[in-house]
């Protein structure tokens, strides 16, 4: 986590997960009054508190506040209680947790027996190779025609309850070595009782291509009867994801397909 300190009449510091910059704390008066510069890319917000600065433990318990959604206007204000004169502030930012460059291995990603607009409650699933010449830069996954349908999956700290992605999207390279230029499903979401999945024309053939994938339920579809995705239905599959899968194999015979830069970024 990195620590940004601002040094007022108290001490604050403004924290937020690797790979982002921390959020900026503009102010913070002596009535509790609370500004800070949101964070691209962030899900949400906290602020935590501690009676010392380092190690902690820090808290988002009273006077803290355990969740601050995200407005999108590049500066919140908030107020916490300084009645109690615990001393210390950070504004954490909570980041994607989904971030798959590939740069030394494949990170927990497996090779999937894809479920191709059907729903497997467990489908198999085996090592997924990984390349470290080929990418988007170099280092990525590199997997052929294994299965039937064949895919990849995501491994499950990236599963569960993720309904704070709501309205956010599902990016990642792709380079795809045979096609016959059919439209097939690209994501599968696996939601334990039904999965969805999100048709896409076919990529461009040897040429690295950014594909982006909405999380929310327009153009969603549902495993098994093909029926359009409602919010409801949508959002209940994002709270308890059991799998998440994106599709390699673009062509009725042979396949050699190439994933880099997954990114599972909120709202």
């Amino acid at each position: 986590m990195k620590i940004g300190l601002l040094l007022p009449s108290f001490v604050f510091a403004a924290g937020s997960a690797a790979l982002a910059a921390p959020p900026t704390i503009e102010s913070f008066d002596r009535n509790g009054v609370l500004t800070f510069r949101e964070v691209p890319g962030a899900l949400s917000y906290q602020v935590e508190w501690s009676s010392q600065l380092t190690p902690g433990p820090w808290s988002a318990e009273p006077p803290g506040i355990p969740f601050l959604p995200v407005l999108g206007t590049g500066v919140q204000s908030v107020t916490v209680s300084v009645a109690e004169n615990r001393g210390f502030y950070r504004v954490v930012a909570v980041m994607s947790p989904f971030v798959s460059t590939f740069d030394n291995d494949n990170q927990g990603l497996r090779v999937v027996a894809y479920p191709f607009r059907s729903h497997v409650v467990d489908p198999v699933t085996s090592v997924l190779p990984w390349d470290g010449a080929t990418g988007n830069p170099a280092g990525s996954v590199r997997i052929g025609d294994i299965y039937g349908e064949t895919g990849i999956a995501a491994p499950a700290a990236y599963l569960g309850n993720q309904l704070a992605f709501y309205r956010g999207s599902l990016s990642y390279d792709l380079l795809i070595r045979f096609t016959d230029t059919a439209t097939y499903p690209a994501v599968v979401l696996n939601g334990g009782s039904l999965s969805l999945y999100y048709d896409t024309p076919n990529p461009a053939l040897n040429l690295w291509q950014l594909r982006t994938v909405p999380l929310s339920e327009t153009g969603w579809k549902v495993s098994g009867t093909g029926a359009a995705v409602t919010a409801e239905v949508f959002k209940n599959v994002l709270s308890q994801l059991a799998g998440i899968y994106i599709y390699t194999e673009w062509h009725s015979g042979a396949d050699d397909t190439s994933v880099d830069n997954i990114h599972m970024i909120g709202p």
